[in-house]
């Protein structure tokens, strides 16, 4: 005979497996409703932190009101757009200035690659070169383009709803509780997620500054060309764990190839470039982040990895305020305790 746990644990394993794939097929497919939600709410949650930050600025014996506060981060949220759109603009007449020196010496590297892999590899070389028709890719272009702009529409409209939604959610959770010890349980829930992705982004801004500082210090003494052009991509890069650091060095360091007649300053910036970002990730990050970010270095390049896989380029921005969030929930919810234990860094949450 057969005890009817023995038949339930079976099922309700199955039933779970089904459950996480309609999760993740769900995911996969409704991305393009999902990302625009979810930058939405990253969004939101980084503006209130700035809020709140001028607003508990002491101005003499004064603070300000979140009114006055709201403003005066729209006016720097502003500032800091208008910033970065003058540098990518005021460098596009000098990339097309560039752009026949860049071609000349990617010919001449080309040439001394043909002298040293031989006739045989030199001729596959240039039938792979021949082959990459950039015409071809225009039309994705062009399609990539509209959808930034689409979705960056509809990201500021749900930024905006949510704002005038925020005053009405202690009051929504305090309607959907049954008692008033799980309204303020579920309250403290949120509070703390938000919390803990606002201290990480924090960090984490403050962080990709000082690199894009000192990267653009290198890039300046070096002379790349653009050099505030990737400083502000390195600046961005950073906030992609382990894989955006590779590629916030290899960038300067090709244009710093095809700009530069000798390998020397390509050496230079490469070098000096690769010990900021050990430094400032590998010695200072961890330092600022303390305790703060528990979460196990396998489970971000994991969460890196499924995230970049459903999401593209957004989902590897936000794997890891996914993660944060994943792993404070599960930890608040006693049959789901053992998810925060493996995604932690130590085996050690709170609750």
């Amino acid at each position: 005979m057969i005890a009817p746990n023995q038949i339930e644990r079976p099922a309700n394993a199955a039933l779970a497996i089904i459950a996480v794939g309609v999760v993740i097929a769900g995911l996969y497919h409704g991305r393009a409703l999902l990302i625009p939600i979810a930058v939405a709410i990253f969004i939101w949650s980084m503006l209130e932190a700035i809020i709140k930050g001028f607003a508990n600025l002491p101005i003499g014996r004064y603070r300000l009101s979140r009114g006055y506060a709201s403003l005066v981060t729209a006016a720097v949220v502003l500032g800091a757009g208008y910033f970065i759109v003058f540098i990518l603009l005021a460098q596009v007449d000098s990339l097309g200035d560039a752009w026949p020196r860049y071609v000349l010496r990617f010919e001449s590297i080309l040439s001394d690659l043909t002298r040293v892999l031989g006739p045989e590899r030199s001729e596959k070389l240039n039938a792979i070169l021949a082959g990459v028709d950039l015409t071809k890719w225009l039309p994705q272009l062009l399609a990539s383009t509209q959808f930034v702009v689409t979705n960056t529409l509809l990201v500021i409209a749900y930024v905006g709803f949510m704002f005038a939604e925020s005053t009405f959610v202690e009051s929504k959770i305090s309607a959907l509780s049954k008692d008033e010890q799980g309204a303020h349980g579920t309250a403290a829930l949120l509070r703390s997620v938000f919390e803990s992705v606002q201290r990480y982004m924090w960090i984490k801004s403050v962080i990709s500054l000082c690199t894009g500082l000192a990267c653009y210090a290198v890039l300046r003494a070096v002379g790349v060309d653009f050099a505030e052009t990737w400083a502000l991509l390195v600046f961005v890069l950073n906030y992609i764990p382990n894989i955006g650091s590779i590629l916030a060095v290899a960038f300067p360091a090709i244009i710093a190839l095809v700009q530069f007649d000798t390998l020397g300053p390509f050496i230079i910036l490469l070098g000096s470039l690769t010990a900021i970002q050990l430094t400032i990730g590998s010695i200072i990050e961890p330092m600022l982040m303390g305790n703060s970010l528990n979460i196990s270095p396998l489970a971000i390049i994991l969460g890196l990895a499924f995230w970049g896989t459903l999401w593209g380029i957004v989902g590897m921005f936000l794997s890891v305020p996914i993660l944060v969030v994943i792993l404070i929930v599960c930890a608040h919810v006693p049959s789901w305790r053992w998810v925060a234990v493996l995604l932690s860094k130590d085996g050690h949450i709170s609750e």
